[in-house]
């Protein structure tokens, strides 16, 4: 089973844009219903342990590092 990170990765993966923490949460919380509710605040702890992978942009939004080349 993917864990937390490797299913907001590929959120953030198959976004056409970055996407605001919220947006993520409430993406992970439709697909793992009924197992787990996320909140914002946790997924934002997050995507905060893996900056090696994810950047927030200046409007708070979040993108893979790979998608902003």
């Amino acid at each position: 089973m993917p864990t937390i990170d490797e299913h907001i990765l590929r959120i953030l993966g198959e976004a056409p844009e970055g996407l605001f923490a919220p947006d993520i949460a409430e993406c992970l919380n439709k697909e793992l219903k009924p197992d787990t509710a996320y909140k914002t605040v946790d997924v934002a702890k997050h995507l905060k342990a893996m900056s090696d992978q994810v950047a927030q942009l200046p409007d708070g939004r979040w993108m893979l590092k790979r998608l902003m080349l």
